[in-house]
């Protein structure tokens, strides 16, 4: 369920309002371009009537120059007014984007179970992009078109106030049309959006698999689902978008019926000699003006809808609330810490399913290497979780070197406790890069040792890795992974099927290299493998009801 639409606002609100002085500086470059941009027209009715008309060519030659002047003078407010623009609202997407982003990193892993990549990156593009043009570029235009409108009204009363009447005597049907359709707008934007969600999700989940997708001659199969999805979304952007059209169109139409009234009538007051021949177009000049401010004003209508379709959207990732937050005032960990672990009687479950753990005891002492079994779907993964503190647990306590884990920092904690895992993930860039990005302050020395160490210093420090780490073997993602853990000098480290890729002799070399780099430290071994369990301390099997002593060599 969404968050108030009343709180949806006001955290909207709350994002732009720091940057209300340079919305102060737009609106009012905006107002004196469109004052300059205004005065032309005047100007153009005593060129015609006291100049043109009176055969005074020095006037001709003045009011010319006047307006020519005006003219430029708009273009550098213009040019200033845009500059200023641009980055108030780049600035404001900018915000909404990274305020969306952070909340993100906030969630726990289950988010990202239930949402796919594709789904919650049309969100962070289309949505805020959407939400932003609402909060700045339209309400800026409406405002600017607030002061246009009844600047271009006042000139046109000055100059005929008995044409006012037929000219927006069609204005209060074009604000009925645009009401009665935002409605149709918005359903058919929340369709849109959806559409576009799912091509996102389908291309992100495929570029991600293509060699899946290659290898069971999958090409043709998925090639009609992307035409399925381009067929789907094209007929309800059709809907939209001819919706669009006539929510624009319609008005439109009935601007030109006024135009034409007004030519009609004042044409009859140029011909009784109740208004010049310079006022008539002057007035028709204006109320051309009028229109763009008019359509603008009508389209605030129709855009607050489709904004509020995506600030729905943006709502469902913000309503989801953290598993976890960082304690008012965290501990730290004590200088002699260790890395002692205690389960002190876990109990453990995901929303809406069973139990997983209950009442889980278990002392893991500082400087032991313990691995942990058990069957699929035992917890295995929820305990390394729950370490990092991902989530915390219903009842009961984890304890490392006698701190709760609640109490401490959350970046320290998980600089603190090291996660290899099968498939941890790697970013774009070098190899050094990689290894260096849980410890960016880390030398070139202490990379280089790292690397060395996980036995991929050969493939060299600069070679760039692709994305997801598609330019290397499983077996190579994996001793990078581990170098970068190296790199972060843990006080436990935990390694789940970290080496799993890895052939047996570089394994059993791997493993002995962390035993001899990390002796001291806390290791927590997650394997299906007795033969890297076998020199472990203890061996603990994961069950619901707490750990099991494990007969070292029977751990498969």
């Amino acid at each position: 369920m969404a968050m108030p639409r009343g709180r949806s606002a006001r955290w909207l609100f709350g994002l732009v309002r720091p940057l209300w002085g340079r919305v102060v500086i737009v609106l009012a470059a905006s107002g004196v371009a469109s004052g300059l941009s205004l005065a032309q027209p005047w100007l153009t009715r005593f060129l015609i009537d006291d100049g043109l008309i009176a055969r005074r060519m020095d006037l001709v030659l003045g009011y010319c120059a006047a307006i020519l002047g005006a003219a430029v003078s708009a273009a550098l407010v213009g040019a200033f007014n845009r500059w200023h623009y641009l980055t108030l609202s780049s600035r404001v997407l900018f915000g909404l984007r990274e305020a969306v982003f952070a909340h993100l990193q906030s969630l726990p892993p289950t988010f990202f179970s239930r949402h796919s990549t594709g789904e919650v990156m049309a969100r962070l593009d289309g949505d805020v992009a959407e939400v932003q043009r609402f909060a700045v570029d339209t309400l800026l235009a409406a405002i600017n078109s607030v002061l246009v409108l009844a600047g271009t009204l006042a000139a046109m009363g000055a100059l005929c106030p008995s044409l006012l009447l037929p000219a927006f005597v069609l204005l209060p049907l074009q604000v009925a049309i645009a009401r009665h359709m935002r409605v149709r707008i918005g359903v058919l934007t929340r369709r849109v959006r959806e559409r576009s969600s799912h091509l996102t999700a389908f291309l992100v989940e495929n570029l991600g698999a293509m060699k899946l997708v290659q290898a069971v001659g999958g090409a043709v199969r998925e090639q009609a689902r992307l035409a399925q999805l381009n067929r789907n979304f094209l007929v309800d952007l059709r809907r939209a978008e001819m919706t669009g059209f006539a929510v624009g169109a319609i008005p439109s139409l009935l601007n030109g019926l006024a135009a034409g009234s007004v030519f009609l009538i004042g044409g009859t007051f140029v011909m009784k000699g109740k208004l010049s021949v310079g006022a008539l177009i002057a007035f028709v000049s204006y109320l051309g003006r009028a229109g763009g401010p008019v359509n603008t004003l009508l389209g605030l209508i129709i855009a607050q809808r489709r904004a509020s379709v995506s600030l729905d959207r943006l709502a469902e990732i913000l309503d989801e609330a953290p598993a976890v937050t960082n304690p008012a005032e965290p501990k730290m960990l004590p200088p002699a810490a260790k890395g002692e672990i205690v389960l002190d009687d876990v109990d453990f479950c995901y929303p809406g399913q069973p139990r997983l753990f209950r009442a889980v005891h278990a002392v893991l002492p500082a400087g032991g290497k313990f691995g942990i079994v058990g069957a699929s779907g035992a917890g295995k993964s929820t305990l390394i979780d729950l370490l990092h503190r991902h989530y915390d647990p219903q009842d009961g306590r984890i304890l490392l070197d006698g701190c709760d884990l609640r109490s401490l920092d959350l970046v320290q904690l998980r600089r603190r406790i090291a996660v290899v895992a099968q498939d941890s993930p790697l970013v774009s860039g070098s190899i050094a890069a990689n290894i260096r990005y849980a410890a960016p302050e880390a030398s070139a020395e202490e990379v280089a040792r790292a690397a060395t160490a996980a036995e991929i210093a050969h493939l060299g420090l600069d070679t760039p890795v692709a994305e997801r780490g598609a330019s290397l073997s499983g077996g190579e993602r994996q001793r990078l992974a581990i170098a970068r853990a190296l790199l972060q000098d843990p006080l436990v480290l935990i390694l789940d099927e970290a080496t799993s890729a890895i052939d047996r002799e570089t394994e059993q070399r791997i493993a002995r290299s962390i035993d001899s780099l990390f002796g001291n430290r806390t290791r927590i071994i997650v394997s299906h493998h007795p033969e890297v369990l076998a020199d472990a301390d203890r061996i603990l099997e994961l069950t619901p009801d707490g750990f099991a002593e494990r007969r070292i060599g029977s751990a498969a």
